[in-house]
């Protein structure tokens, strides 16, 4: 239900959360190597993030990306990821393509659409880092968010 740029931005974003105790940047490259994806795409997801604040990125020797200055595991939730990288407004539209679907002008698939919907956008709102996190120290051998073990 959510798009493969999502997907890697909430396993890089769990990363960066689970090392925000070191303090330290860490490059695309690097990240993209452990969590298994492709690392130019990964770059270019990461970038809509920096612009929402969610996190830092530094260029030079040092640099990379962490979390954002203040910014905590129980800050960011999984809405706000999403919708870096998908503009979530979009998920309102019509299943069938009525250019206008509302409760007035109601598509068969309208009621059904809207407390779906609600229900997904409820549940990213709700979730957050610490959670993915918490789940990933409760149960390390799901391999989340880095199916690369750690060497």
């Amino acid at each position: 239900m959510i798009s493969r740029a999502s997907e890697y931005a909430i396993r890089a974003l769990t990363f960066l959360a689970q090392q925000q105790s070191e303090d330290g940047f860490y490059l695309a490259r690097d990240m993209a190597e452990r969590l298994g994806v492709p690392a130019p795409f990964l770059a270019k997801i990461l970038q809509p993030l920096v612009t929402r604040g969610l996190i830092k990125s530094q260029r030079g020797r040092s640099g990379g990306f962490k979390l954002a200055d203040g910014k905590l595991a129980t800050d960011i939730s999984l809405y706000d990821i999403v919708d870096a990288e998908e503009h979530l407004g979009k998920i309102r539209k019509c299943l069938l393509g009525q250019s206008e679907c509302s409760d007035d002008r109601a598509c068969p698939l309208h009621q059904y659409w809207k407390r779906t919907s609600d229900e997904y956008l409820a549940l990213l709102a709700s979730t957050t880092l610490r959670e993915l996190g918490h789940f990933c120290e409760q149960k390390p051998q799901s391999g989340y968010p880095c199916p690369t073990p750690i060497a």
